[in-house]
């Protein structure tokens, strides 16, 4: 069971999960997770296909009921509520928005079906558009509209009867790479303003990190972590985390000392580096220490604690590059390097290069 103790918060939208199970047949697709979702948060469920996000997703709108254990809202149980007695709103991956109705009949539909005055529904409305800042689409039809105004207007759709949680379930995935970007800070923006407790899923690392307050990243129906943003990409619980949330170098070596937080690694391409460590980690033994492509420095070959690589690819980014090397023992590593006005230095492919670990970049990963 869960030591996690449920939240009740005065404005509402605290969520406790609370070791829950989800069963499909002999299937596990959720398997006991415990999360504790605070008021006013945006949080994401972050993972690959198949790891669970949805299915929670869905226990948390009412279209999926747990098969073991239950989900609080504010402290109440909802896990049997049907989706309607909820206080919950979804954003899907499609917008689901209505092709008859105007933006504002759409934006108003749900204030509608909950018996709402027309004065109030044409207030909502506007302070809807407002927020959304599409004022004057009120009397378009939503087939006029762009992919990121009908985007908008789904989020408006879903906030007017101002629920206390919001769930979006990979919705800016149909949208292109730049309006996905400027979508992303749009919607930390709307939730910083409602202070609407968001829920967001995606498979999307850059996303996940763009705007969440803290992630749970999930694997196999298991939440394997749960922190903010710098938490989850410079202090990875396990390898899985590493290699899922952003680009990776893993290196194998032996740890020689432990000492407050930092240990002295062998590595067995040679250098001798220091890394950060867990209370988890043992003193010595065996270990693989993971190291950011942006922390790794390109020097001389042959310079004191380098490892020597050899240029297999070149990737220019725009606002850097990308150098895959590969090392005498067949390891690949990847170097970022910020672009920068002037000569470049003369990386080649089929060139061999220095690489470096500054000390204290490096994180050796637990057992």
């Amino acid at each position: 069971m869960s030591s996690i103790t449920p939240l009740r918060a005065a404005k509402g939208g605290a969520v406790s999960i609370l070791s829950v199970l989800k069963d499909f047949g002999n299937f596990r697709a959720v398997d006991d997770v415990s999360i504790e979702i605070r008021p006013n948060e945006f949080f994401t469920l972050l993972g690959p296909s198949g790891c669970g996000k949805t299915t929670l997703l869905r226990m948390l709108a009412g279209f999926e009921a747990p098969s073991d254990d239950k989900i609080l809202l504010d402290g109440t149980d909802i896990s049997m509520l049907p989706p309607n007695k909820r206080p919950i709103n979804t954003v899907f991956q499609n917008y689901a928005l209505f092709p008859h109705m105007t933006v504002a009949e759409n934006i108003g539909f749900g204030l509608k079906m909950l018996g709402k005055s027309a004065a109030e529904i044409s207030s909502s409305v506007e302070e809807m558009l407002r927020l959304v800042r599409l004022e004057n689409a009120g009397n378009r039809s939503v087939t006029q509209l762009s992919g990121g105004q009908q985007q908008r207007i789904a989020l408006a759709r879903a906030l007017a009867p101002k629920p206390k949680l919001l769930l979006l379930d990979e919705p800016l995935s149909a949208l292109d790479l730049k309006l996905r970007k400027s979508m992303q800070i749009e919607l930390k923006r709307l939730q910083q303003e409602t202070e609407i407790t968001f829920i967001f899923v995606t498979h999307d690392q850059e996303e996940a990190l763009t705007m969440s307050d803290r992630i749970a990243v999930l694997n196999g129906g298991k939440v394997l972590q749960i922190g903010s943003a710098p938490d989850i990409y410079e202090h990875p619980a396990d390898r899985f985390v590493a290699g899922f949330i952003g680009e990776t170098n893993f290196l194998e070596g032996d740890l020689m000392s432990s000492a407050d937080g930092v240990g002295t690694v062998a590595l067995r391409c040679g250098p001798v580096v220091e890394a950060l460590t867990a209370k988890s980690v043992a003193s010595s033994g065996a270990v693989t220490i993971v190291v950011r492509p942006e922390h790794l420095e390109l020097v001389a070959p042959g310079s004191p604690q380098a490892v020597d690589a050899t240029v297999e690819q070149i990737v220019y980014f725009g606002t850097d590059t990308h150098v895959h090397a590969r090392l005498s023992d067949g390891t690949a590593l990847t170097i970022r390097q910020q672009n920068r006005p002037g000569p470049k230095e003369g990386i080649a492919v089929g060139r061999t290069i220095g690489v470096t670990i500054p000390p204290r970049v490096a994180q050796i990963l637990k057992d």
